[in-house]
């Protein structure tokens, strides 16, 4: 019998990364609110989709298949579908945002203390010591884990300006005449800590790297990846700009000159482990991500959640807090902070 996964969030990051590289070596259960189900009901009657990968030299396409079953988190009367398979399931992954998270945690550890033997909650939200923050709610036999999730994923659809690679041809539906298309970057690196996770059972879709490895790469994630994106994201929205593949050539220099000249020195005096020719490359290589017109990103996602951005735990002032930590001025960094703030004026929200 192949291990059991449920993937509690099937939206575009819970289909676009989780259940694709899942789908290969797990039985899978996927969990998401009613106004998903039109998807997951089509998904669990032709148990595959089709994902577009987006790498800096084109578009390629992959069939997701396996065995995929579906649940609904507000269906009363399926609720026992749910149930069951979560506590049968040896990884029970969250795909949600924090403020959900916190309204699923207490339904699961009602489920998960009552179970008799080892299993494993991998929480995949943005953010630092998330597991740490939710420990004394569940019992000795369930093991939670923080992730670090570094693909990007959106839906689309077929007949938008955006739903067509540079060349002209058309992203690939989830299904043949399907009105949405799930566009993934192709990068396929998922590290887990091996402190607590070695002996589980994780299939190679994941990395298990050393304890202070993992640490480096939470650090990469929330600040160099995510506080980043925000960089680029708010001015390009001031500026009018509808896409990172326009942002424009002085946005980029300074989006650059930030990364090397603020994030990669922090994490770099932070992190032992750290190499900075690798460090430096890494960031170089996520801002050419970010710009890359095959995986059209677009500056309305990038924009997304604004006032949540600006919570005190949050990238951007816990990203400036860290870069001073270091003993480095964040004074690229910190003009994010600022045109959050105005692009949260714009919206009506200040």
């Amino acid at each position: 019998m192949r291990p059991r996964a449920v993937i509690i969030g099937s939206g575009a990051l819970g289909l676009g990364f989780v259940a694709e590289r899942l789908a290969p070596d797990y039985d899978l259960c996927l969990a998401d609110l009613r106004a998903q189900e039109a998807r997951l009901r089509l998904l669990e009657r032709r148990q595959s989709y089709w994902v577009n990968l987006c790498g800096l030299e084109g578009v390629t396409t992959r069939q997701v298949q396996g065995s995929m079953a579906i649940a609904f988190t507000d269906r009363p009367a399926e609720d026992e579908v749910l149930r069951r398979a979560v506590v049968q399931a040896d990884l029970i992954l969250t795909v949600t945002s924090r403020p959900l998270l916190d309204r699923i945690v207490p339904w699961l550890s009602e489920l998960l203390n009552g179970r008799e033997t080892r299993h494993y909650l991998l929480f995949c939200e943005n953010g630092l010591h998330i597991a740490r923050s939710f420990a004394n709610r569940f019992g000795r036999h369930t093991v939670l884990i923080d992730t670090v999730m570094s693909r990007m994923c959106r839906f689309d659809t077929p007949y938008s300006g955006a739903g067509y690679a540079p060349d002209g041809a058309p992203y690939r539906p989830l299904w043949p005449g399907h009105e949405e298309v799930l566009v993934v970057e192709e990068t396929e690196f998922w590290p887990l800590d091996a402190g607590i996770c070695e002996g589980g059972p994780f299939s190679p879709a994941f990395s298990l790297v050393p304890p202070e490895e993992f640490l480096l790469w939470e650090d990469i994630k929330l600040y160099m990846h995510n506080g980043m994106h925000a960089f680029v994201a708010y001015p390009a929205f001031l500026e009018g700009t509808r896409s990172f593949a326009e942002v424009s050539d002085a946005l980029r220099e300074a989006a650059r000159e930030t990364m090397l000249t603020e994030v990669v020195p922090a994490i770099l005096r932070t992190h032992s482990c750290a190499r900075q020719a690798e460090l430096e490359g890494y960031g170089l290589s996520l801002l050419a991500r970010f710009f890359n017109p095959f995986f059209a990103d677009s500056i309305a996602r990038g924009i997304r959640g604004v006032r949540d951005k600006l919570a005190p735990d949050e990238r951007l002032f816990s990203g400036c807090e860290y870069i001073r930590r270091a003993g480095i001025s964040p004074d690229g960094y910190a003009r994010t902070i600022a045109a959050a703030q105005v692009v949260l004026a714009q919206q009506g929200v200040l």
